[in-house]
């Protein structure tokens, strides 16, 4: 049975540690089976995923060395404001960070006697979309007097190396003055080029210059003096290397581009991502505003903590795209806000057609011919040739019975227009034509080992599985071994089942180290260097070890295990004010806890939320917390029974019960989820919530509910006021170590075998090959692994951590191959079949 599509991002931590991989591990038995089941690889299964988070395009892919360029850094999006140091939106949602200064990333240049005063200015503006100026006076000029931009954490120059400045200016009374531009060492007592822009002045107008550095700093800094005291204003000060990609004008970062280059990527979705919805409707993505003249993109506050300028935008996604030979995947916004900050709907039916309206211009600018005004448009920025859109996503990860609706609308549309295009939902739609369903996974390691099965059983019946954002960024820090060990035994049940799992890419893609918004990223950089992690080595090898056909192959190992079904309990809540009272947990005649909240929550561990005690009841009385949990007991509980009283105050949905909970995994008893439509009982893993069993029911508010969950070996009993509403076996995870696959290249013949050792002992495998006429004795070994399972690289080690090729001479139709403590290993071996 196929079961919901969960995108819960969990806060909660799952410490999952190293526990059950550290024993010693057995010799295995691979069994590959050229003539048993075989299943056909989508030639579209590796793919990537880009979003505007962690810096990944401004101070990142695109090459623009200016920080703040048009002066607008500090201005908040529609329907928001700025207060007490941070944003809130109209409908409360608050995002805890903002800039400092008006003039952020600028400051004025005093050298000598020169003084300088600067100011943001919304007076004759260059444009509408441009609303800002920086107005610069220059008091006295006896020195070198300016201002100067600090680029994003530091620009780097390289010696040898030429950057092409632009800016606009205006002046008023006629006044005109030189400009001296530099690229000069962070604190100005080094300049490393240098150049004069003359006679700047008058009405607004375009100048630029080149600059060719004498040395090389990774931290430097763009100058610009001015020769005589007067006033002046600047406006889209834009500093970009002759060496960007392809040497394009305006153009993106080469080595950035280089690491998508190594990964092959079979498609490209952009450009997002939470991004695509916004945190109010007017700050969501709006692709006819990041098209044309820079100075005409107004650019837009990011959600996830800075300014975009779009000068990387939806033109240049599809160029990327069509650069990398990536099927485009381009996400639409659906009338919808993010629903994970407090969302905001399209009112009516007329201006639904509006945002429906906008996905058809998109895909015409994209598609139709210069006949189309908005082909006419394409051909105007330098695409005469229509791009091909392969696949639209109809918004991204929207849910319940408005985003239901406005699917229909957007399919329907599409579908109408542009036959062709493949349609991606972002869940199952009861009653509703859906071709492929997006699903999404940020879990703990455990959870990929676990459940790297979890498509075997799927039905073959429905949609097509996406498997649009998944990664490991829980228990491994910022990244490292054991969490790329854990995406490739996932990757390879992807493999297996790649007649469902059509197509995958893992989340996010870029982060500059300076700014680490979210925890575990794909591809690190700062303003010169860049690294893919060991998450990245494995997507590459799985990439360009893509078997055209996988075949059945069966592993016997002795690395199998299941936990015992005890652990201690727990109380969440999701979108929901609730609180608990008359808690009693026994195990027969024992208690093992029995609650008094008359003063204090005794013996609680709060994890995340804002529980506390209030009138003889434990109360989290956040409705928008999207998560919270509070646990108490041991994780050596079993066999026990809860009994408690449950009220919902407030909130979309319920209340939850956990149990057996040892950090790792547990159960939870979700009672009115799912905007109040169903009650549920889930398996907790690794940030994932999968449904084991479901029944239709609500919680009303402001009502008492007797609670009860009895617990005997794997059995589990849930009844709410004295009626059973659930009884189920529920197992608990499966822990294994190692993992294998194994199908062949059509266009090479060679037999590729994917071998993964999540253990610290090396495992002697024992592979045989049936079913085929012959296999080569010499083979192809790619093998990534560390020092241990924490290892990973760093932008001073970058391949610490990284696929090394070499040689085996004892393959055969039966051979044993020793794999490596904490490895992925990949054997090409030539075979006839």
């Amino acid at each position: 049975m196929r079961h919901a599509a969960f995108r819960m991002r969990i806060a909660v931590a799952c410490a999952m540690g190293l526990m059950g991989l550290h024993q010693a591990a057995q010799a295995v038995r691979v069994d590959i089976k050229a003539d048993g089941k075989q299943v056909q690889v989508s030639p579209d299964l590796y793919g990537i995923f880009y979003e505007e988070i962690n810096h990944a395009g401004d101070g990142g892919l695109y090459a623009d060395m200016v920080q703040n360029r048009s002066f607008e850094e500090h201005l908040p999006p529609g329907n928001a404001r700025v207060e007490n140091g941070g944003l809130i939106t109209n409908n409360g949602w608050r995002y805890n960070k903002w800039v400092k200064s008006d003039l952020h990333a600028w400051s004025k240049v005093e050298q000598g006697d020169a003084k300088v005063a600067i100011r943001v200015d919304d007076a004759n503006p260059l444009n509408d979309k441009t609303p800002l100026s920086m107005r610069v006076e220059v008091e006295s000029a006896g020195g070198f007097a300016g201002v100067a931009n600090e680029g994003y954490w530091g620009m780097s120059v390289r010696k040898g190396q030429t950057y092409h400045l632009s800016f606009y200016a205006r002046s008023d009374s006629g006044h005109k003055a030189d400009v001296t531009v530099r690229l000069e060492k962070a604190d100005g007592s080094a300049v490393y080029a240098q150049t004069t822009a003359a006679g700047v002045g008058g009405d607004w107008k375009r100048y630029t210059c080149s600059l060719k550095a004498d040395a090389t700093d990774a931290k430097s800094r763009l100058a610009m003096g001015f020769s005589k005291p007067g006033v002046m204003w600047l406006d889209m000060v834009s500093l970009f290397p002759e060496n960007t990609y392809k040497k394009r004008p305006g153009g993106l970062r080469e080595d950035l581009v280089a690491m998508l280059q190594g990964l092959r990527p079979a498609f490209l979705r952009f450009p997002g991502g939470c991004v695509v919805e916004g945190c109010t409707l007017e700050n969501r993505i709006q692709w006819k505003k990041t098209i044309g003249d820079i100075a005409e993109r107004p650019g837009h506050w990011d959600l996830w903590g800075y300014r975009a300028t779009d000068g990387l935008g939806y033109h240049e996604f599809l160029q990327l795209a069509e650069d990398l030979g990536a099927a485009p995947m381009y996400v639409v916004n659906v009338g919808m806000s993010c629903q994970g900050r407090h969302p905001e709907f399209a009112k009516d039916a007329a201006e639904l057609n509006d945002y429906v309206q906008d996905a058809l211009d998109a895909l015409d600018y994209a598609m139709a011919p210069t006949s189309n005004p908005w082909g006419a448009m394409r051909a105007k920025n330098g695409h005469p040739e229509p791009f091909t859109i392969k696949y639209v996503e109809i918004g991204n990860e929207n849910g319940g019975e408005v985003y239901h609706k406005h699917y229909a609308v957007f399919y329907d549309a599409i579908k109408k227009k542009y036959p062709q295009i493949i349609t991606i939902a972002d869940q199952p739609i009861p009653n509703a034509p859906m071709e492929i369903v997006d699903e999404h996974f940020y879990v703990a390691p455990s959870w990929f080992f676990s459940n790297a099965d979890r498509y075997d059983s799927y039905d073959r019946q429905g949609p097509k599985i996406y498997v649009g954002e998944y990664a490991v960024n829980r228990d491994v820090r910022s990244g490292n071994l054991l969490g790329a060990l854990s995406e490739a035994a996932w990757m390879m049940g992807m493999e297996r089942n790649s007649d469902i799992v059509v197509m995958a890419s893992y989340a996010p893609l870029f982060e500059n180290v300076n700014d680490r918004e979210w925890p575990v990223n794909l591809i690190r950089f700062d303003s010169s260097r860049v690294l893919g992690r060991s998450s990245y080595y494995v997507q590459k090898m799985f990439a360009d070890h893509k078997p055209s056909t996988i075949v059945q192959t069966e592993v016997a190992a002795s690395d199998i295990k299941e936990d015992a079904p005890q652990g201690r309990i727990g109380l969440r809540t999701w979108l929901a004010d609730a609180e608990y009272k008359d808690i009693r947990v026994t195990q027969g005649d024992k208690v093992l806890y029995a609650s008094d909240f008359s003063k204090e929550a005794a013996g609680w561990k709060p994890i995340i939320g804002q529980w506390s005690v209030e009138n003889g009841v434990y109360r989290q009385p956040d409705a928008r917390a999207q998560d919270t949990l509070t646990v108490l007991g041991e994780t050596t509980w079993a066999d026990y029974t809860i009994e408690l009283k449950a009220k919902r105050n407030a909130g979309a949905e319920g209340f939850m019960v956990v149990f057996r909970n040892n950090d790792q995994h547990w159960l939870q008893w979700n009672c009115g989820g799912w905007m109040n439509t169903k009650h549920a009982i889930q398996a907790v893993e690794g940030g994932d919530a999968r449904i084991l069993t479901e029944k239709a029911g609500s919680i009303e508010a402001g009502r008492w509910y007797d609670v009860r969950i009895v617990l005997s070996g794997k059995r589990v009993q849930c009844y709410l006021d004295g009626q059973l509403i659930h009884d189920i076996q529920a197992s608990n995870p499966v822990s294994r170590t190692f993992f294998a696959n194994a199908g062949f290249e059509e266009s090479s013949g060679d037999l590729i075998v994917k071998l993964c050792n999540a253990s610290a002992e090396p495992v002697p495998a024992e592979i045989a090959v049936a079913g085929v006429d012959e296999v080569k004795t010499k083979a192809k070994v790619i093998t990534l692994t560390g020092t241990g399972p924490t290892d990973e690289n760093t932008l001073d080690e970058p391949m610490r951590v990284a696929p090394v090729e070499t040689t085996f001479d004892g393959a055969g139709k039966s051979f044993v191959y020793p794999v490596r403590p904490w490895s992925v290993t990949i054997l090409r071996i030539p075979a006839k079949r």
